[in-house]
């Protein structure tokens, strides 16, 4: 009776230790509408045959920890509530035409909209008040493309329709040559009368976070491609994956431009594949590139 009596308190002891982990895992899957992206490897760049542009060069095999990343990109709402909180600037641009909030808070109508107008100062000071950091290079990459190595973060065909991007706005595929093409698309022709008919004050064009739910990546994070670009962590080098870490790599040591990701409405379908590298100035504050946190997995 005794040893009984011991294994049924045992049986008891071990249920509630699995319920525990099990209440601990559930509460680790999914913190703040976050996705989780497991430990692993992926492949990271696109050869010359895939369409890969040089700075995409040579293909490697990554292996990441696991980490949790944004499901969406930060909203203007939440970025006044950073903004409220902390007394931190407003989102602004150069261009006064371009701001789209006033007196510290969004214009009426776009609270759901990624934010911009922000630089990767700001961006880094937003996610560590929220608790988290800026996603690596490497880490928003295998994010948007899983371990396939999918062209785009639905899949390998493009379509015009799951993202937003210029050939959404157009309704057809849109790709710029050169900086006069853009110029005849986005400042004389038939974007700029999008943009004026359509757009946040005549100019910006972004759309509520989610809108596009047929563009979902493999790990369930939305606007991987278009909407807004997003600033990650690293600092970009064209050059640097000939050298890079093979694990869990975080960029250059030092650099003077920051890489950007994911493209954004102003751009043509090239500027919307998962490996497209981009880059800004750290404290340029463009009217097409918000951001979204990442946090390591405990």
């Amino acid at each position: 009776m005794r040893h009984t009596v011991q294994r049924l308190a045992l049986c008891v002891i071990l249920g509630l230790l699995l319920l525990a982990h099990q209440e601990s895992a559930s509460a680790e899957r999914a913190p703040d509408d976050m996705v989780l992206v497991p430990a692993g490897e992926f492949t990271m760049g696109a050869s010359s045959e895939e369409g890969g542009l040089p700075d995409e060069q040579p293909l490697r095999l990554v292996h990441l920890g696991a980490f949790w990343i944004d499901r969406y990109e930060v909203t203007n709402a939440l970025y006044a509530r950073f903004v409220q909180e902390t007394g931190y600037q407003a989102p602004a641009n150069a261009a006064p035409a371009l701001t789209l909030w006033d007196h510290n808070s969004p214009l009426p109508g776009i609270e759901q909209h990624p934010v911009v107008n922000v630089s990767w100062l700001d961006a880094v000071a937003f996610c560590r008040w929220a608790g988290k950091r800026l996603p690596t290079e490497a880490e928003w990459e295998k994010a948007a493309r899983g371990t396939d190595r999918r062209i785009y973060p639905w899949g390998n065909e493009w379509n015009f329709d799951h993202a937003n991007s210029a050939s959404y706005w157009a309704q057809k595929t849109v790709q710029f040559a050169d900086s006069t093409q853009w110029e005849a698309f986005w400042i004389k022709g038939l974007g700029a009368a999008i943009s004026k008919e359509k757009g946040v004050r005549g100019e910006i064009l972004t759309l509520p976070v989610g809108s596009f739910p047929a563009g979902v990546s493999p790990y369930g994070a939305m606007d991987m491609a278009g909407n807004a670009a997003e600033w990650v962590q690293d600092w970009y080098n064209p050059n640097h994956y000939r050298s890079a870490s093979l694990t869990n790599p975080q960029g250059p040591e030092r650099g003077a431009i920051k890489a950007m990701r994911g493209g954004s409405w102003l751009k043509p379908a090239i500027s919307l594949r998962t490996t497209d590298r981009d880059w800004g100035t750290m404290d340029s504050r463009p009217s097409g590139t918000g951001f979204r946190c990442a946090r390591d997995s405990y």
